[in-house]
């Protein structure tokens, strides 16, 4: 039995996991609001990436067509299907904004025009719903056809170009406002691409039937993990070049334990170990080796999510994380792995 007809089966009982991994980490709320807020924020980021760069895979295919997509089609139309459960999903992080956002009581440091237009709860309440809503209408409408649709996925791409840039000044930089970098948004979507691929390779990384189809998926988790990697070390050089106080302010606690080894190991997760591991063309045709490296790639980009989340909540925030992923994680599954995947089990024909 596959992962993904092991989801199927167990749709249920693996939501159920979820909720009581989402009362665990509320019980710890009442204690430490800050701390259960920024892990479930990093389980969030996770799970939403997955699903968020399944929607951009789907937008592509709309925009492009190709019998790349047909696949994968099984396994990222569910995803993009469950985006907006994420809009309720989301909903808890305002139980104690303030807590991830000191800036919403008290924006020092924060100049007043920017307070008063961008960095306020009102503003991040409404960029964060009109992008969830976009995603879900263009998500929605992405799922109904596998067939060449120009007039889809060319604005729903505009939507999500514009929507990831919101998400990752608002729910990311944000938290730690003085930073700012104008290659995150776009390393933020090349991961959430690189994620989406992964899930693909962890849970159906070829279709029934069609031995050999497994390099295609290969050869764009090859090409997302490398675009990935180049964008994530220019911002980190442009930084460290520049030598300006609010990026040094912002890397130099990432750079002490044990944040240092989180990044090391998502590094050799979510960069070498695609890069290195689907050089071999045996490796690359074989789904068993993608599903593992499919695997190994979801937990470094997991690493490196709490990377950015955590060090302003200290080392307690990495059990927090885990719970936060493992709920959000066991709600999401349960439906999109359940009743989301039933009705979307078809694959898009080659070719469309």
């Amino acid at each position: 039995m596959s992962l993904q007809d092991w989801l199927r089966a167990h749709a249920g009982r693996v939501f159920l996991g979820g909720a009581l991994g989402a009362a665990l980490l509320l019980a710890w709320g009442l204690l430490a609001p800050g701390l259960a807020l920024a892990g479930w924020l990093t389980g969030l980021l996770f799970w939403l990436g997955i699903a968020l760069g399944a929607y951009a895979l789907l937008a592509v295919h709309a925009l492009t067509g190709g019998r790349w997509l047909a696949p994968l089609f099984p396994v990222l139309a569910p995803a993009v299907a469950t985006l907006p459960v994420f809009a309720l999903l989301a909903l808890p992080l305002l139980l104690d904004a303030a807590a991830l956002w000191p800036w919403i009581i008290e924006p020092v440091g924060i100049k007043p025009d920017v307070a008063r237009l961008w960095l306020n709860l009102p503003g991040l309440v409404l960029r964060s719903v009109l992008a969830l809503l976009g995603w879900s209408v263009f998500g929605l409408l992405l799922v109904g056809g596998g067939a060449r649709r120009p007039g889809i996925g060319a604005p729903a791409l505009i939507l999500h170009a514009v929507a990831v840039t919101l998400l990752g000044l608002d729910w990311i930089l944000a938290l730690e406002p003085p930073f700012r970098s104008t290659a995150f948004p776009m390393w933020l979507g090349v991961t959430q691409v690189l994620a989406a691929l992964a899930w693909a390779a962890l849970l159906r990384p070829e279709p029934r039937g069609g031995q050999g189809k497994a390099g295609d998926l290969a050869g764009l988790l090859l090409a997302a993990a490398l675009g990935a990697a180049y964008l994530g070390f220019a911002q980190y050089l442009v930084a460290w070049y520049g030598n300006l106080k609010p990026r040094a302010d912002w890397y130099l606690p990432r750079q002490e334990m044990p944040w240092l080894l989180l990044e090391l190991g998502a590094i050799a997760a979510s960069a070498l170990l695609p890069v290195l591991g689907l050089l071999p063309a045996r490796l690359r045709r074989s789904p068993r080796a993608l599903a593992w490296i499919g695997g190994g790639v979801l937990a470094g980009i997991l690493l490196h999510m709490s990377w950015l989340v955590g060090p302003r909540f200290g080392p307690w925030m990495l059990p927090a994380a885990a719970l936060g992923t493992f709920a959000i994680g066991g709600l999401w599954l349960g439906l999109a792995g359940g009743p989301f995947a039933a009705r979307l089990r078809r694959e898009v024909p080659h070719g469309a």
